[in-house]
């Protein structure tokens, strides 16, 4: 009896809460009547979520098998390029998906890491036959100490953590470190971002990685300068395989 009390009060304080404080989209910031205050995405914006199945080249973005480098780039990225396959479902040109990825990072909405680490699961069990990603170590694009201080959180990170419970790998964080603060890759030119990020990484622990397979969580993926400097490194390490893992490419 007194369990059905308290849950009747605890619905009655819900619904006073939202007519006080309307529940609205943390991308949109449209009113969504009805949503339970956790629910941070309206189902307008999710509906922007539709994820591509098929497999792209990491550098010149033409169809390739399993998100390897396809046979036109392979000179050009022998010895140079070290990821081995890219998985990225979505378009960071979709506005959705980019206000999204924004307020995760830059507005400090936390939460938004669980629906997005839920989408991306979403993903790869779309790809779960062509792919296998049993025998592989999470690891997230490490955010340096100062960056992640300021913003209180490592986003890929956060969304790493999502995406593991659902495919029972672990995520390691100690592996990949960043030792020096760079400039937003966002802001720079395309040339200048694969300077910028040279010599950021380390891995403390190589006999940690020696001959695992690697699977790198990052939130966007644009040039690839990050994910290849984080995919060099862990290679000299005895990774070896370094797959990268990205929300959105743009």
């Amino acid at each position: 009896m007194l369990k059905l009390y308290s849950k009747k009060v605890l619905m009655l304080i819900e619904k006073l809460l939202t007519l006080l404080f309307p529940v609205r989209c943390a991308v949109c910031g449209k009113g969504t009547e009805g949503a339970k205050r956790n629910k941070l995405i309206c189902s307008g914006c999710l509906k922007a979520f539709s994820a591509s199945t098929e497999f792209h080249c990491p550098l010149c973005e033409a169809k390739s098998i399993g998100g390897e480098v396809c046979f036109s780039c392979l000179p050009l990225a022998r010895g140079k390029f070290h990821l081995d396959r890219l998985f990225s479902p979505f378009s960071y040109k979709e506005p959705a998906v980019r206000k999204t990825i924004k307020a995760l990072k830059y507005d400090f909405i936390e939460g938004l890491a669980g629906p997005l680490g839920k989408l991306m699961t979403g993903y790869l069990g779309k790809i779960g036959n062509e792919v296998d990603f049993k025998d592989f170590t999470v690891i997230p694009v490490p955010l340096h100490r100062i960056k992640f201080n300021r913003r209180g959180y490592n986003q890929s990170e956060l969304v790493a953590i999502e995406i593991s419970k659902s495919i029972n790998l672990g995520v390691v964080n100690d592996l990949l470190l960043k030792t020096r603060p760079t400039k937003d890759q966002a802001s720079l030119k395309e040339e200048r971002k694969v300077q910028n990020v040279k010599g950021s990484f380390v891995c403390p622990k190589p006999e940690s990685v020696a001959g695992r397979k690697i699977l790198l969580i990052d939130d966007v993926y644009t040039t690839g300068a990050t994910m290849n400097e984080c995919a060099r490194v862990l290679k000299q390490s005895g990774a070896a395989e370094v797959s990268g893992l990205a929300i959105a490419r743009g």
